[in-house]
Formats: C-alpha cells, sequence, structure tokens
C-alpha cells in the first residue's frame, strides 16, 4: 500500500502541538482528494488510512522511518543510518563550492601525501591509502576542506617533491577564490601571516630554479610569474605591502 510521508520543520521542538499538526495533516489531505491532486474526483476506490504522527530526533531517524517497511529497526540499523547521513552530509554540503577539477585535487593530494610521508619518515603505501580514503580521506572531500588541509591545516608548499606537483600547487594558490577561501576567518587556521605564508610558496619556487633542477625553461618561467602573481593577491587579501621598505638604519651614516 502506498504511504504518504509529509515532513515539517519546527525551529523549537517544545512548541509543536500533535494536535494541531493532526489537524492540519487531515485538513491539507481532504482539500488536495478534492482537488484530484491526491487521488482522481469521483475515485472512491481510494481510501486514506490512518495517520501517523512522529518526531524522529536526528536525520538517520527519518531515514529508519522512511525504511521502516523494508528493515527492521535495530541499534546497528540506526548506526549505520547515522554513518550513511555522516557520509552524505560531509560529500554533499548544500553550500558545497566547486573549484578544483580532478588534476587539481590529484596535485593537492599527491603534496599532502608527500608531507605526511616526511613526518613519518616512511614510505609505506599505506600512507597514500589514508589519505586518500582513510576515515577523513580527501579523495571525495568538499574542494574547501581539502584546501583548508592543504595550505591552512598544514601547508604541503614545501614537501611538494615533483615539478609536475609543484606547478600544478602553485596553478590552484594563485586563484583569487582560493586565496579568499584559506585566508577566510571561518577557516581553523586561516591564513593571516603574510611572511610566514610567502616562505611556504617560496620552498615550491626554489626547487625549480636552483643548481639541481628538473624543471624545463618554460616551466621556471610559469612558476616565477605564479609566485609573483601569488604574492601581490596575498598581500591585497591580507591589506599589507608586499615589498615593505626596509626602515634605515639610525647607525649607519646617512648617504649621499
Amino acid at each position: 500500500m502506498p504511504e504518504l510521508i509529509t515532513t515539517i520543520a519546527a525551529g523549537n521542538r517544545d512548541d509543536l502541538d500533535t494536535t494541531l499538526m493532526r489537524s492540519g495533516a487531515e485538513q491539507a489531505i481532504d482539500i488536495t482528494r478534492r482537488e484530484g491532486t491526491l487521488a482522481s474526483i469521483g475515485d472512491r476506490s481510494t481510501e486514506i488510512g490512518a495517520i501517523t504522527l512522529s518526531s524522529p530526533n536526528s536525520p538517520a531517524g527519518v531515514l529508519i522511518r522512511l525504511l521502516g517497511s523494508a528493515i527492521a529497526d535495530t541499534p546497528e540499523a540506526r548506526q549505520a543510518a547515522e554513518r550513511l547521513v555522516a557520509s552524505l552530509t560531509r560529500e554533499f554540503p548544500r553550500q558545497r563550492i566547486v573549484l578544483l577539477d580532478e588534476n587539481d585535487r590529484i596535485h593537492l593530494i599527491s603534496g599532502m601525501v608527500s608531507m605526511r610521508r616526511d613526518w613519518e619518515a616512511s614510505g609505506d603505501g599505506w600512507i597514500s591509502d589514508v589519505i586518500y580514503n582513510g576515515y577523513d580521506g580527501y579523495r571525495k572531500s568538499p574542494d574547501t576542506e581539502l584546501l583548508e588541509a592543504a595550505f591552512c591545516d598544514n601547508p604541503i608548499l614545501e614537501h611538494l617533491d615533483n615539478d609536475a606537483d609543484r606547478l600544478g600547487v602553485l596553478r590552484v594558490l594563485a586563484r583569487p577564490e582560493v586565496l579568499e577561501i584559506i585566508c577566510s576567518p571561518e577557516r581553523a587556521q586561516p591564513v593571516n601571516d603574510f611572511e610566514a605564508f610567502a616562505c611556504h610558496v617560496a620552498g615550491a619556487v626554489c626547487p625549480m630554479k636552483g643548481a639541481g633542477r628538473t624543471a624545463r625553461p618554460e616551466q621556471v618561467l610559469e612558476a616565477m610569474k605564479l609566485h609573483g602573481l601569488i604574492l601581490q593577491r596575498l598581500a591585497q587579501r591580507l591589506g599589507v605591502d608586499e615589498y615593505p621598505e626596509e626602515e634605515p638604519d639610525p647607525t649607519e651614516a646617512p648617504r649621499g
């Protein structure tokens, strides 16, 4: 038998009046039936059954209610529903911002893997698997979460170990919308120290210009252009002078 489920959101659970809710539901059903949107006008074969009111205390509870005819309401089922809802909420938030394509994500996650390997002093493959697919795996995480992890929590710029990842990450970082996100006070550890972060950026650029570099000339040129663009936009975002003038040394004799 088909089941019609109507959800009502209330800001305050204490203000819910089940009597009024039932009355309102009955009136709504009566109106829709008379207008022919619930059942064809004149149809006497469709019977409206009992109206059941429930007040689940979580999205997982709602899911259990919706699937009530198909699954058993057990503690194990509720735990599974909670895990599923948490996964959906994490991977598909309403305000999800999409800034990165698949290649961007690969470069950022590769940098995080390199960083973790440096910390763990281990090249074991399990580190990569954890970063990609673990409980906090970033393979399917929202873009803002990945950007925050890569640039705010533990900047990966100094840990990039190949030119492709260096250029890929620098291209991401040069985007104004990315700088806006990582400098936002909404982040747990926003980028707000221009000099410190500029050092991190230099950590990604310098290996491409050093004596033992493997980067091609055109890659070096792009890295240098991105470096300047990032510093310029970061300085504008943080409201600082990009290259502050040095104050004169009071012990130094005047020139001229």
